[in-house]
């Protein structure tokens, strides 16, 4: 029997693999939550169609320049502090909007602001989430609640800017859809948004199933054919085929769910791990299965 010492030693490098990439997504997903900067206001722009937030990036104040899309445009020149102009209720027409000040809340009214619903709210266990989340978020009440709001009529509606701390800008765009946006940053081509951490309501990406689902699938058909086509149905090569198998289902869900890094979104890196994942996986499978079998004793004559 040929000795196959190598299989086992293959799949704990697989392992510790899969261990150092759930470990650097970890690690991206924390600098990435850290660079979510608080925005402690929005005002009025300066130009028709913009808003004015301030940042707190590092112990430091900034101002960034907002269109009525959501879109950054930059960093916008000009004393720091917050600006006296900053309010916490807004309208067009007769809607209006008030902000909660203490909770992650906003509030909205048909009838120029003689009656409020809410209209946008995260609380419960997704506020919990979050406030566990983001590193140092200090007084919840202070860094982690709808603060102000400006409200600008648009040609078929209106949008919405809330500043929500720690959580980033609040966007509601003409459509009615409130999107939580993070905080401005700059990259190549100038601007782009830290993402704000993912809440427990919100839809798993369903790039994750499909991911794991062929990364699994390829790998069983690939081992299951192989085998097949030897002729030779070991317990010990199926066993190595269904822990490569898991092993790179685990990895194509840490691929579907990296974090974005700078500019560049995770999808960017996952497709790359993945194709890695896949491709290997599957050639690692009928290697293995390959190499996972008897050599008959030489005949005697």
């Amino acid at each position: 029997m040929r000795k196959w010492w190598h299989v086992p030693a293959l799949l704990a490098v697989l392992a510790g693999t899969c261990v150092g990439l759930s470990h650097v997504s970890g690690n991206s997903r924390v600098r990435s939550l850290e660079s979510v900067h608080e925005v402690l206001a929005v005002t009025q722009g300066t130009r028709t169609g913009t808003v004015v937030i301030y940042v707190l990036e590092h112990g430091q104040e900034a101002q960034w320049l907002i269109d009525d899309s959501g879109e950054a445009l930059g960093r916008e020149a000009g004393d720091t502090g917050l600006d006296v102009t900053a309010s916490t209720t807004g309208c067009a027409g007769q809607t209006c909007y008030r902000v909660a000040k203490t909770a992650m809340r906003v509030e909205a009214s048909q009838d120029g602001g003689a009656t409020y619903q809410v209209a946008w709210e995260v609380s419960g266990e997704d506020y919990q989430v979050l406030l566990e989340g983001y590193p140092d978020v200090g007084d919840p009440a202070e860094h982690l609640a709808s603060k102000y709001v400006v409200v600008h009529q648009a040609a078929t509606g209106h949008v919405v800017f809330v500043a929500n701390g720690r959580d980033g800008l609040l966007y509601r765009n003409v459509k009615g859809e409130w999107r939580r946006l993070g905080s401005p940053a700059s990259g190549e081509g100038c601007c782009y948004y830290v993402p704000p951490l993912r809440l427990a309501s919100d839809p798993q990406p369903g790039l994750s199933i499909y991911a794991i689902g062929l990364a699994v699938g390829a790998i069983l058909v690939a081992g299951v054919v192989t085998m097949a086509a030897r002729r030779r149905w070991r317990f010990t090569a199926v066993v190595a085929v269904v822990v490569l198998a898991a092993l790179a289902g685990y990895g194509a869900k840490l691929a579907a769910n990296f974090p974005d890094v700078g500019m560049f979104p995770g999808q960017l890196y996952g497709l790359g791990i993945f194709s890695v994942i896949f491709v290997s996986g599957i050639a690692l499978t009928i290697w293995i299965v390959g190499e996972h079998r008897s050599v008959s004793p030489p005949s005697s004559l």
